[in-house]
């Protein structure tokens, strides 16, 4: 099957190695059989055809991008791809893609928070920064999971460009705000922030820190996308 990975941004907010290195990351979750390509936005340019870039972790992509998605998806389904995944926790734009295309359109923020919510019964959220909780905390609710998550810890490091980061540093900080969690009685970690988990930090590691699960959205979207694509197979 051929799965497309939607990256929140043109392929210039990428430079640097910031996708292969994404797709280096994502690849090892597929199965033998499955090819996971990478696919972009258009280009975001005012009037004057400049390209605005927007930093990791800041919110304003999620917004500004979110209407870009469903015809992306649309697009990728015309192409011949099985399924499409976000590459964005925010799930931008989800319910108007999926009411758009046939294929499974798969938001990694809905993947994790409802295999935690599986998992645990008290869910703590790592967001990338303040900026970011008003709209996880209405993810949150719109998936009826309001009861379950007892909080949202934003990291508040900034990432910067993917040349000068510190995956030790950003390690630590994602560590740092899961422990805050932990000690207000989370028993699963839903993070969010794909620039963290998986493309510089382990899941694994920060659990290993913790003491507590602490889920990949990569693994969970991936593997929700293949058995969607195989369970619709199996349907027709």
């Amino acid at each position: 099957m051929r799965v497309l990975l939607v990256m929140n941004g043109s392929r210039s907010r990428y430079a640097g190695g910031a996708d292969a290195a994404r797709l280096r990351a994502w690849r090892p979750y597929c199965r033998p059989g499955t090819t996971l390509e990478l696919g972009y936005l258009p280009d975001d340019t005012d009037g004057e055809g400049a390209v605005t870039t927007y930093e990791f972790g800041t919110g304003r992509a999620v917004r500004d991008h979110a209407f870009l998605y469903p015809g992306r998806c649309e697009q990728a389904e015309q192409e011949g791809y099985d399924a499409v995944i976000m590459h964005c926790c925010s799930d931008p734009g989800l319910e108007e893609a999926r009411r758009r295309v046939c294929i499974p359109v798969i938001g990694p923020g809905e993947a994790t928070l409802r295999a935690g919510a599986m998992l645990g019964q008290a869910i703590g959220m790592t967001v990338p920064g303040d900026e970011s909780v008003a709209h996880h905390q209405k993810q949150v609710a719109d998936l009826g999971l309001t009861d379950r998550v007892l909080g949202l810890e934003p990291i508040n490091r900034p990432i910067g460009a993917y040349g000068k980061q510190d995956p030790a540093a950003m390690t630590d900080a994602l560590t740092a705000a899961a422990v805050r969690l932990a000690e207000r009685g989370a028993d699963v970690i839903c993070p969010t922030g794909l620039a963290f988990i998986p493309t510089r930090v382990s899941a694994q590691e920060v659990s290993r820190r913790i003491g507590l699960p602490v889920l990949n959205p990569a693994l969970l979207a991936v593997r929700a996308a293949e058995t969607l694509v195989e369970a619709r197979a199996a349907a027709r």
